[in-house]
Parts: structure tokens; C-alpha cells; sequence
């Protein structure tokens, strides 16, 4: 009877034994997964997690006419298994691929490593409501032409993602940069039946962007400064006596045909669009006013023709000196909250 006790108490603590190891056991696991990622890649998972990062090396070129841009950068992948390579898979959704060259590949344990430089052209409309004083969120968006959202899943390397100290973009400085995943969807299987959810396709996106803002007045001051000419040409007209319409006339159209100069060179930068941007709000404004001093030369020249001289260069002056104030007041204000 005592034997079957003493047995019965050895066997107990056996268990609570090894009901403790299985627990210490459990949270070692626990803290290695949460201290240690590298853990984590040790079973593939479903979806399959693709880590991916960008080292951006340079902007060579920004048109807001053609409404792209070119990136040259570097691009990586690490993921567990060996039935997919996200290198060759990968496409940019926004733009094209120029080139591909220094791809890397190679194992570290039981992880996959894939880099390449790339050079890119991509495609972006950007907001020009406010140029030249503008802000622009340059984007690098990149999926895989293979596998959707429920195959796989871009989780983004923010740890090692950064951009060249060098780089050096004309006319703009760089305020930060920022990457994340997400997912799009797109209102077609593309024919592949075998995609079922009503005829919908979900694939993952990582983005790579950078927030530009315009370096200054510098730029603004070169683009209008034809066109305040051509407003204080007009306004000169008014020093000129009403009977001299001819003279009147003259700097009248001088301001016309450097207002067209300034609308030429926009035109040759902005892209064509029906929104009215600051830059036509400015070019508009100048040329509704010429057209105002055209008026009033007219009116001044009638009350002088009627004999009334002193009338015709009190009106001329007063008419001249509103104006003047309404065109300062006005593009203040355009630039201010347009």
C-alpha cells in the first residue's frame, strides 16, 4: 500500500514536471519570436510575407508637362521559400521599368535576399493649382504580377528604406519620405476564372513616396516678373496725356505682348488642364486689366475731345491710381489663398 502511494506521488510530480518544462519551453519560443524576426521566417507563411525596401539614389528629371518623372534607385526582397521570386515578379504600376542591372541574389540561412538598381520612368499627376509655389508627392508604387493579396503580402523594410544625402533635386527641397503597403483592388479578374470574388482581382502594393516643396520665391519671381511689367506698363499710360492716345496705345499693347510672353512660357510647363491654377488666375487678372486701362484711355480721350481737359486728366488720374491699388490688393490675394 505504501509503495503504490509513494508511486503515485512520484508520478505526480513528474507531470507537474514536465507541465512546467512544456510552459518554459512555450515562452522562450514567445520571446525569441518577438526579440529575434529572423525566427519568424522560420515557417513560410500564408499569406506569404515579402519584407521590401528602396534606397533612392537620385530624381534626374521632373516634368509637370509630361506629368512624370524619373527615379534611379535600389530595391530589395527578403522572403522564406522557393516557389516564388519577387525580384522578377515585381512591376511598377505607376510607370515603366528603363533598366534592371547589379541584381543580387543569394540565401542568408533560411531567407531569400534579392537586390537590384533600377532606373524608372513614372507617371504622376501632379497638383499645379499653386505653381510655382507648389508641393508635389513623388510616388514609386511597385505590385507583383503574380500573386493577389491572399497569396502574399509586401511588408515594408522602414528600418533600411532611406535616400541618398546626395541627392539633389533643382528648384525643390525635400521635406521627408515615407513608405507602406496596402491593397488594391481592381474591378476585373482579368479573365482568369479561377479568380473568383464577383469578378474583382486584389493584389498588394507597396509605395515608396517623397514630399517635394518649391525652394523659395526664386522661381516666382523669374516667371512673373514679365508679366507686373506688362501690369505697370499699363498703368504708365495714365502719366501720358489724354490727347496723346496714340502713345497711350502703345504701351498698352507693350503690356499685351509681354502678359502673352508670360502665358507662353506657362504653357510650355503645365500640362493642359481645365482647372484655373494660380498661375492663369495671376495671368488673367494682368490682362483684364489692360483691358480696363484700354477703357479708360478711351473715356479720358472723350472728355478731352469735348473740350473738358482739366475732367479728362482728373478722371485719368484718379481711374490710374484705383487700379494701380486693385491690381496690387488683387494678386496679393491670389497668391495668398488660391
Amino acid at each position: 500500500m505504501d509503495f503504490k502511494i509513494s508511486g503515485g506521488t512520484i508520478g505526480g510530480n513528474s507531470r507537474a514536471i514536465g507541465n512546467v518544462i512544456a510552459w518554459v519551453g512555450l515562452l522562450f519560443f514567445c520571446v525569441s519570436v518577438a526579440f529575434f524576426p529572423k525566427f519568424s521566417y522560420a515557417a513560410e507563411q500564408s499569406p506569404k510575407v515579402i519584407d521590401v525596401g528602396i534606397y533612392l539614389n537620385s530624381i534626374p528629371s521632373i516634368s509637370l508637362k509630361e506629368k512624370k518623372f524619373q527615379a534611379d534607385f535600389y530595391i530589395w526582397f527578403r522572403w522564406v521559400g522557393n516557389n516564388i521570386d519577387p525580384m522578377e515578379s515585381f512591376e511598377i504600376v505607376n510607370g515603366h521599368i528603363d533598366s534592371k542591372e547589379a541584381v543580387v541574389k543569394k540565401k542568408i540561412g533560411n531567407i531569400n535576399y534579392a537586390s537590384a538598381r533600377v532606373a524608372a520612368s513614372l507617371f504622376r499627376n501632379f497638383d499645379v493649382s499653386r505653381y510655382p509655389l507648389d508641393k508635389q508627392t513623388l510616388k514609386i508604387q511597385i505590385e507583383d504580377n503574380k500573386l493577389t493579396s491572399e497569396e502574399m503580402a509586401y511588408r515594408p523594410d522602414k528600418a533600411n528604406t532611406a535616400i541618398s544625402p546626395k541627392i539633389d533635386i533643382a528648384g525643390w527641397h525635400i521635406e521627408k519620405s515615407d513608405s507602406y503597403e496596402s491593397v488594391t483592388t481592381y474591378a476585373t479578374n482579368y479573365g482568369d476564372i479561377s479568380l473568383q470574388n464577383g469578378g474583382k482581382s486584389k493584389y498588394p502594393r507597396y509605395t515608396f513616396s517623397l514630399d517635394l516643396k518649391r525652394g523659395g520665391y526664386a522661381i516666382f519671381i523669374k516667371l512673373f516678373a514679365t508679366l507686373f511689367l506688362a501690369g505697370g506698363l499699363s498703368f504708365c499710360a495714365f502719366a501720358v496725356r489724354s490727347d496723346h492716345i496714340d502713345a497711350r496705345f502703345a504701351l498698352i499693347l507693350s503690356g499685351v505682348f509681354l502678359a502673352g510672353m508670360t502665358q507662353s512660357s506657362l504653357a510650355s510647363i503645365l500640362p493642359e488642364s481645365d482647372l484655373f491654377c494660380m498661375a492663369d488666375q495671376l495671368c488673367d487678372l494682368t490682362l483684364a486689366i489692360i483691358v480696363l486701362v484700354f477703357v479708360a484711355g478711351i473715356y479720358t480721350f472723350g472728355i478731352y475731345h469735348n473740350g473738358d481737359e482739366q475732367k479728362a486728366d482728373r478722371v485719368s488720374r484718379l481711374t490710374g491710381r484705383a487700379l494701380a491699388v486693385f491690381y496690387v490688393v488683387a494678386n496679393i490675394l491670389i497668391v495668398a489663398f488660391a
